[in-house]
Formats: C-alpha cells, sequence, structure tokens
C-alpha cells in the first residue's frame, strides 16, 4: 500500500464517528415493586366532615374529650391552653388495620402553637417528648360524656371529623430500604422517587410508611429502648391548618411494648 493511501486510510479511521452508546432501559416500576413487595404495607387516608363529630369521635382539630374532674391540658413551659391535633378511637378506625392499638384507650396529641413565647423553638417541638407537646392514651368511658358544659377554647382549630378511610399501599423511603435488603441501584431510586406508587406517601395517613423530609428519624421508647411504630402522620396545611417548619410532616410514634409511651416529631425542607 502507498504511503498516501495508508494515510487516507488512517484518516478515515480517526474520523469515523464513534458507536452510539448503547441505550440503556429505564427500570420497569411494576418490577422494582415486586423486587420490594417484602416492604409493602397498607396505609389510610382519612375521610374528613367539616362538621364536629361526637366528642369521643376520632378527628382532626376540634375539641378533645377530656376526662370528667380534668382540665384541659395546658403547656408545660408557658401554661397556656395545648391545641388539639388529633385524636384517635380505636373503634372508628379500618377494619382490617394491623396497629394493635389499646381497644380500650383513646389516643390524643396535643401541641403549644403560642408564638409569644415561641414554645415550638424554646421546646424543641420538632424533637420527640418536647415538653410542649403532650401525647397520651387515655381510658375510653363507658357512657358517652355530655358535651354541653365543654367549651372548645379559643386555642382549638376547626374540627375536622374523620368519617371514612381510604386504602393505599405505601413503600418506605428509599434510606430505609437501604438499610434492609432492597440493594436498589441508583436508577431503581430515581425511578420509584418519580412513581406514585414507589414512596410513602407524604399526606396524612394512619399506618403505612412515614414520609421522611430529612432522613429516617424513628424515635425509641423511654421504657424499653425499642424502636416505636408510626400510628399517624401529619403533613402541613393538611387538614390540620398549621405547618411545621417549611412545610413538613410530624409522625405520632407509639411503643409497641409500652402502648401508654407514645411520641411526636417533626422535620420540615
Amino acid at each position: 500500500m502507498g504511503l498516501f493511501k495508508k494515510i487516507s486510510t488512517w484518516i478515515k479511521k480517526e474520523n469515523k464517528p464513534a458507536d452510539a452508546a448503547p441505550s440503556v432501559q429505564s427500570p420497569d416500576p411494576e418490577e422494582i415493586l415486586q423486587k420490594i413487595e417484602i416492604y409493602k404495607r397498607k396505609t389510610w387516608m382519612p375521610v374528613i366532615d367539616e362538621a364536629a363529630g361526637e366528642i369521643l369521635a376520632s378527628k382532626i382539630g376540634g375539641r378533645a374529650y377530656i376526662p370528667a374532674g380534668e382540665s384541659h391540658p395546658a403547656c408545660s413551659n408557658c401554661g397556656e391552653e395545648l391545641t388539639l391535633f388529633l385524636q384517635l378511637r380505636p373503634q372508628d378506625l379500618p377494619h382490617n388495620c394491623d396497629l394493635d392499638l389499646d381497644p380500650d384507650k383513646l389516643i390524643q396529641l396535643f401541641y403549644c402553637t403560642t408564638e409569644n413565647p415561641n414554645c415550638e423553638a424554646e421546646c424543641d417541638a420538632w424533637a420527640p417528648f418536647s415538653k410542649s407537646v403532650l401525647a397520651r392514651s387515655i381510658e375510653i368511658p363507658t357512657q358517652l360524656p355530655d358535651p354541653s358544659p365543654v367549651h372548645a377554647g379559643e386555642r382549638q382549630f376547626h374540627e375536622k371529623s374523620i368519617v371514612d378511610w381510604i386504602e393505599n399501599e405505601d413503600y418506605p423511603d428509599w434510606q430505609e430500604m437501604q438499610m434492609g435488603d432492597a440493594q436498589l441501584t441508583e436508577k431503581e431510586v430515581e425511578v420509584l422517587e418519580t412513581s406514585e406508587n414507589g414512596t410513602p406517601k407524604a399526606a396524612d395517613k394512619l399506618g403505612g410508611w412515614p414520609y421522611w423530609v430529612q432522613g429516617v428519624e424513628y424515635p425509641v421508647c423511654a421504657e424499653c429502648g425499642i424502636q416505636m411504630q408510626m400510628i399517624f402522620q401529619l403533613d402541613s396545611n393538611h387538614n390540620l391548618p398549621y405547618m411545621f417548619g417549611d412545610s413538613g410532616i410530624g409522625h405520632l410514634h407509639q411503643c409497641r411494648l409500652h402502648k401508654n409511651i407514645l411520641a411526636f416529631g417533626w422535620a420540615g425542607y
């Protein structure tokens, strides 16, 4: 081969366009869900009625049931009346709910909403067991109390009765799955985060998986040190007219063994 022909051949090889990179098919969301099937849980979104229900009924905001002889709970920091955020009566929950709540106990979550002083900031209300937050379970009376002498109080929000539930499937945050055996690829995580069914629901919900805003933050029981289970999630300005930090999300947890121990915490963006 002559020199000119050799040079021409070399130039053609150098200028030959590179082969196109093989296209990588995006993972199928349904296949990923099958891969993480072991993590699937049921969750229930509350169906709300704007009308106030009976004093013992499940509700977001509104008037709390207060046992006879007791006064409305007050903040340990400022002494002002606490605001009822949530009340759950086990009899009102879905028939297939697997949270194993004590059937004879009413669960209540109270929160200090004062701004002067700002107990939320002073007491680190975002952290479990804050002294400006009261999460408790109390005995359900055998007879319906007379609601007529009870006043809701100026710090209470408009009551939204929980009259039904919408069941959904729920999956954990990818960080929580990676702590287990999911072993997802970055691409699979990306697909899950953009899938309607692939991440925990961020709305108000009963049971399911927590939607973590700043990483996994389960509280532990002060009695036994065991990780607590989430029983209810409250999203900012969803049904509750309150914002946790910058559009954050709060979680009410309960110890599986010591059901009288509950904790509430939240995180914002």
